[in-house]
């Protein structure tokens, strides 16, 4: 059996991981430098503040109200066809929002509107992959520690590469490239062999709710959004540290430190192997993100805050990496895709609801407030986890794509899902 890192270098040779991998990694590097170039756009263009926030939240709010859409007709059609449609649309959208700024109002909504409803499923994708692919519970386990180390790597590389195409050209030309970018992911994905074999399964149900009848994904995606509220306070409470401690050029610096911090965390965890199941291990990874989640506050100046952020960012790793794993476990037969799709509307939801509470407790209280708030969200996450924990590990037990369904309260048992250990994919 494999150990240590010898675990994600064999994941990384195998011929039916190393594509998916190559293609998520270029497909989602532009994810954060996106939304940060088109806020910078806006701004050059003339809009104010207000105004371009209306404009990032029609972005927002066409990714939350489409994704799921298009992550159901995944489960039923195949991954295919929705990499290649959202390939060609999303980088056009873009490049229409960027040039529309100048025009009518309701164009430039509505292109980006459609340009965040269409960004190309490549998370999901990969996601639904490695949780219906016949993988062992260690492959597994590595798969989605490898999703949280590159989830923390694209927190980093997105802001580096915004500053670098800033450097050849301005903040317009910095969108295109990273719809260009994403658009690129999404069809070298849907061309890989692993994409082109996964085989949509059959659903029990096929409604509105869809995902959502699970009551353990439910449950997950609470925690999920819980863990989200934590993180939403970071942007304002570091930027009201530095300003007390430091310089705001300091704030790029400490959530470098939280990526490094969530890269070694990742490392750490997907090299090892544990007797619990991770049912088990859920609880005590809300503790660990909790404990860590409380290391900021009594931070003096910028160094002691980053070794700090480097703790708080080690936790988050482990912790993504169970969640990910249980949401394919507790996904109904045939929804894995809008499952993980559920997981990105949690997440931001989570973290806008975060960022609003921060910015008023911090306005009264100071930067402290701030991470109090993280850790009561933290407490509130580990109480859930404990709470549920027989459940979550019945759920770990079922294993990927089984899930009882609470309408008839059977078990879903998919079809691709078996004890082999052939095969591991990527984040």
């Amino acid at each position: 059996m494999s150990t240590g890192v010898s675990r994600f270098t064999d994941l990384l040779r195998h011929r039916l991981v190393q594509k998916p991998v190559l293609w998520g990694v270029i497909g989602r590097l532009p994810l954060y430098l996106v939304s940060l170039s088109l806020t910078l756009h806006l701004l050059d263009e003339g809009l104010g503040y207000a105004s371009a926030g209306i404009v990032l939240a029609a972005y927002t709010v066409g990714t939350a109200t489409i994704g799921p859409v298009l992550a159901r007709r995944i489960d039923r059609h195949g991954q295919p066809t929705i990499l290649v449609l959202t390939a060609i649309v999303h980088p056009l959208a873009l490049v229409g929002s960027v040039y529309a700024v100048s025009g009518p109002w309701a164009l430039e909504l509505l292109l980006t509107f459609v340009a965040g409803g269409t960004i190309p499923p490549v998370s999901q994708v990969i996601r639904a992959l490695w949780s219906t692919l016949p993988l062992s519970r260690d492959e597994r386990s590595t798969a989605y520690s490898l999703e949280s180390i590159l989830a923390e790597l694209f927190v980093i590389g997105g802001p580096l590469l915004l500053s670098l195409l800033m450097m050849l050209g301005d903040a317009g030309t910095a969108t295109v490239v990273g719809g260009v970018l994403a658009g690129l992911g999404g069809l070298g994905l849907a061309t890989t062999k692993a994409s082109r074999q996964w085989k949509p399964e059959p659903a029990a149900h096929r409604d509105l709710l869809g995902a959502l009848r699970s009551r353990p994904l439910l449950i997950l995606l609470l925690l999920i959004a819980l863990s989200a509220l934590s993180l939403g306070v970071l942007n304002l409470a570091l930027a009201a540290f530095t300003e007390h401690h430091g310089s705001a050029g300091d704030v790029g610096f400490l959530f470098g430190a939280s990526g490094v911090g969530g890269a070694i965390g990742g490392l750490w965890f997907g090299s090892r192997s544990f007797a619990p199941s991770k049912g088990h291990q859920l609880p005590l990874a809300c503790v660990a993100f909790t404990l860590a989640a409380a290391a900021p506050l009594p931070a003096w100046d910028t160094w002691s805050m980053a070794v700090a952020m480097a703790l708080l960012g080690s936790s988050i790793a482990p912790l993504t990496a169970i969640l990910y794993e249980l949401v394919g476990s507790a996904a109904l037969q045939g929804t894995v895709s809008e499952a993980f799709t559920w997981v990105l509307t949690a997440t931001t939801a989570g973290g806008a609801v975060g960022s609003q509470l921060a910015g008023v407790l911090i306005g009264r209280f100071g930067w402290s407030a701030g991470f109090v708030l993280a850790v009561l969200s933290g407490c509130c996450a580990t109480l859930l986890a404990f709470a549920v924990r027989h459940r979550m590990v019945a759920v770990a037990e079922a294993g990927p794509s089984r899930a009882v369904d609470t309408d008839s309260a059977s078990v879903s048992t998919s079809t691709s899902t078996s004890t082999s250990t052939s095969l591991e994919p990527d984040k």
